[in-house]
């Protein structure tokens, strides 16, 4: 079968393509080897609340996702955060601590003790220079602000974003936006007071009225049925002169141009006999795993959950990443008004092994963990879990070496593009912004 743009993958990435094509006037078919679309992104609606078991909100942080809401005619579906999402917070000694939302509440948080305050001010004085050519994000942040910073701030957020340590990702790789503040001015103090009447707002967070799942379920409608084909597993593909053939276990198709939007574990065995070196670069690729737990706490308890969440620095020697207090931050998508609903997430790169524990076993653990957080006089419900053994990519220190492989393996390939957020970041708006570009270019 001939097809002008063969679309291998139906998470987000490939379904941005199938959408960017489609306002172009562009014909496509796009094939899912399992019974849906959407990947990791997962919802799962009842009466009384929303359980996201991928991503749970997206930003504004490019215009790419909200051009895709757009084209799918769901601009009148977008959410936005509660007024309460301001509040973040972290765990130290134990406790929670509010972190803070202005740049002048850093001269007063407990989050940081007063010598940790003081270094703070200081970078806008005073910047060590760089000593290693390629830079972690945690010997960025010292470098910058202090230990502290980097233990108390980085380290959790790090955790939050990626599940990773903060010590071994590139700050170049997964944090691009800081690595170019500092070339344009070497104090990130200075550069923000410099920006603050130019830069854009601090992205807000959104959720969909249906859950973020809603996003596939409208593409089928939009996009047409007919274009999407399911339960076909890819084998192979192989470089021809009028493009890419691909092999599935139905058949096969010959391409002009095939988008490859699966992660980079499943894309290197699909590459692995016609393009062995560009497989190679994507088998290099780690994944931290991540095990996603929703709980129900009464709302008889004392503590209120009046915020987005909390992270907890790995000093703090606890078992799980962070807690999201989902119901507060979406209210409207938890009718049930006599609970409160939190998502735990546990694993990442500081504790693997979690991810093979049995079910029984992290239930009571992040059951024990949630109540000691936040004091509860009872062990919260432990109503839904899921499993990711590999869930995000880590833009470890090198990844940009492994990046410019690919891309110059992919420039000697024109009618193979790749896309998904191993590429151009891990978060929603990022992922669609990289597919999104593919078309347009």
């Amino acid at each position: 079968m001939r097809v002008d743009n063969l679309i291998v993958g139906g998470g987000l990435a490939g379904t941005t393509i199938a959408a960017y094509l489609r306002e172009r006037g562009e014909e496509f078919l796009l094939i899912e080897a399992s019974p849906r679309l959407g990947g990791k992104i997962e919802t799962r609606l009842t009466n009384e609340a929303c359980f996201e078991f991928g991503p749970n909100s997206f930003t504004n942080q490019s215009d790419e996702i909200l051009r895709l809401l757009e084209l799918l005619g769901m601009k009148d579906e977008i959410l936005e955060a509660a007024p309460a999402a301001s509040n973040r917070y972290i765990v130290k000694g134990g406790r929670l601590v509010r972190l803070p939302s202005k740049p002048q509440e850093m001269l007063t948080t407990r989050a940081l003790s007063l010598p940790g305050r003081l270094r703070f001010i200081a970078e806008a004085f005073h910047v060590p220079k760089k000593k290693e050519a390629e830079e972690s994000i945690r010997a960025f942040f010292t470098r910058h602000f202090g230990r502290e910073v980097a233990d108390r701030f980085a380290d959790p957020f790090v955790s939050g974003i990626y599940a990773g340590d903060a010590s071994q990702l590139s700050l170049e790789e997964a944090m691009p936006t800081m690595a170019a503040a500092e070339r344009q001015c070497r104090s990130l103090i200075r550069y923000l007071l410099s920006q603050r009447k130019t830069a854009k707002a601090v992205p807000k967070s959104y959720e969909l009225k249906q859950g973020l799942e809603s996003l596939f379920h409208r593409a089928q409608e939009r996009l047409g049925a007919e274009r999407f084909r399911f339960g076909e597993e890819i084998l192979e593909m192989a470089p021809e002169r009028s493009g890419v053939k691909v092999l599935t276990n139905r058949g096969a198709y010959e391409a002009g141009t095939a988008y490859l939007t699966v992660p980079a574990y499943a894309a290197a065995p699909i590459l692995k006999k016609n393009f062995s070196d560009l497989a190679e670069d994507l088998s290099r690729i780690d994944y931290a795993p991540v095990v996603t737990v929703h709980l129900r706490v009464p709302r008889s308890e004392s503590f209120p959950f009046d915020g987005f969440g909390v992270l907890i620095p790995s000093m703090e020697k606890r078992r799980v990443l962070g807690v999201l207090w989902n119901s507060s931050v979406f209210p409207s998508l938890f009718p049930d008004r006599d609970h409160h609903y939190v998502t735990v997430y546990a694993g990442g790169v500081r504790d693997r092994k979690i991810v093979d524990a049995e079910e029984s076993a992290i239930r009571s653990l992040v059951s024990d963990e949630v109540k000691d957080l936040f004091s509860l006089r009872e062990s919260p419900s432990v109503l839904q879990l899921r499993r990711h053994l590999r869930a995000i990519p880590q833009y470890v220190l090198g990844y940009g070496k492994i990046l410019h492989s690919i891309r110059g393996h992919l420039s000697r390939l024109p009618s193979l593009k790749l896309a998904g957020n191993y590429l151009g970041g891990v978060s929603m708006p990022k992922t669609v912004a990289q597919a999104a570009g593919l078309v347009s270019h």
